[in-house]
């Protein structure tokens, strides 16, 4: 499959080392992990370990049976189709002041669409700003870039386009934290249609994180393809048996790509099977969140795309820093193109990873609030 171009949807400095590096990715459910749980930071400000609890680790021994079980297919297929009609049923979501385990939930109303524009909105400048100050020496900003990817990874692409892949789960709260920044930065290439609002689950750490979900979502690029897999729900955990429901299971091909390359040199051992997942055309790869905020555990959605496009807080100037790593990245496997958005990065942050040589530009301050 090496350096075969296919779309995975079937159908359609070094960057100076920080404490803490890179947040660890927790384990998915379909893989075993030989990790030990830990539990939340109690320092305040302490930044987080993203570590899964041991309840979770049997989740994740066993969820793989459940892929491998061909004759209980249809008997999942069939209950996952009951449970999404009572959440589907009951409407509403975090927003209008239902559960935060109540799923994905249609982002409507005024106040809502409004803030998804903003969300969408933030300028390109005020990315790339936060992302070039996360890369300084000292910086007080956890948002990290993807890695570059070694050897002959499969190049993928849908319509001839390069492919953006995403495999995450409604309960993870890091990939809860890594979708505003994808949305942010996607935003500026294309345009999405049918983004839905979810939470993490309120089981997990950090419970409740509301965020965007790209399940059941489309996207639309001149530049670039973006397949985004949402594997698992964010509630209807059996807690005898640790296993969370499928919401979206991927192909056989995105399992394969995920299976690849969730693992060693690109992670360790010890932490290999984490979601978010991002892989970008053979070429970036992310493992775990590029930056993880607490503060938005147990937020109204609206509440936290205000937080998140404030651009005068930790939460935001994260958020937009990543975002403007994957706006680098994006113009590397996209030609530079469009020009409108790739011409305001500067060079050395094109194609940035945490193998680049340190950037040297510095480029405006960002604006203190967004209209």
């Amino acid at each position: 499959m090496a350096g075969a171009k296919q779309g995975s949807g079937g159908k359609a400095s070094n960057v100076p080392p920080r404490p803490g590096g890179r947040p660890s990715a927790p384990a998915r459910p379909a893989r075993a992990s030989g990790r030990s749980s830990s539990s939340p930071p109690t320092k305040a400000g302490a930044r987080p370990a993203p570590r899964a609890s041991a309840r979770q680790m049997t989740q994740r021994r066993r969820q793989r049976n459940i892929y491998l079980a061909s004759g209980s297919g249809l008997a999942v297929i069939a209950a996952i189709a009951v449970v999404l009609g009572v959440v589907l049923s009951s409407g509403g979501g975090p927003g209008s002041g239902s559960s935060v385990d109540a799923g994905t939930f249609a982002l409507t109303g005024a106040l809502t669409q409004a803030d998804v524009a903003k969300v969408e909105d933030v300028p390109v400048g005020d990315l790339i700003a936060n992302a070039t100050a996360a890369a300084e020496v000292n910086t007080k900003l956890a948002a990290q870039p993807l890695q570059k990817m070694t050897g002959k990874p499969p190049a993928l692409s849908v319509g001839g386009k390069p492919e953006i892949l995403y495999i995450g789960g409604e309960y993870c709260p890091y990939c809860a934290n890594e979708r505003w920044a994808m949305v942010m930065a996607l935003s500026k290439f294309g345009t999405f249609s049918g983004l839905s609002g979810t939470t993490s689950s309120s089981t997990d750490v950090y419970p409740g994180t509301p965020t965007f979900s790209f399940y059941k979502s489309s996207y639309t690029s001149k530049y670039i393809s973006f397949v985004g897999v949402e594997w698992y729900k964010n509630s209807g955990e059996n807690t005898s048996t640790g296993v969370w429901p499928t919401l979206q299971a991927p192909t056989s091909q995105q399992l394969s790509i995920i299976n690849t390359y969730d693992a060693p040199p690109y992670v360790s051992t010890s932490a290999a099977g984490g979601i978010p997942f991002v892989y970008m055309d053979g070429k970036f790869v992310l493992i775990g969140p590029q930056y993880v905020d607490t503060q938005l555990s147990s937020m109204q959605w609206d509440s936290a795309a205000q937080l998140l496009t404030a651009g005068n807080n930790s939460a935001s100037k994260n958020a937009e820093a990543a975002a403007g790593f994957l706006v680098g990245e994006i113009c590397a496997i996209s030609n530079g193109r469009p020009a409108s958005v790739c011409s305001q990065v500067p060079k050395d942050l094109i194609g940035i990873s945490t193998s680049s040589p340190k950037i040297k530009v510095v480029s405006k301050t960002p604006s203190a609030k967004k209209s």
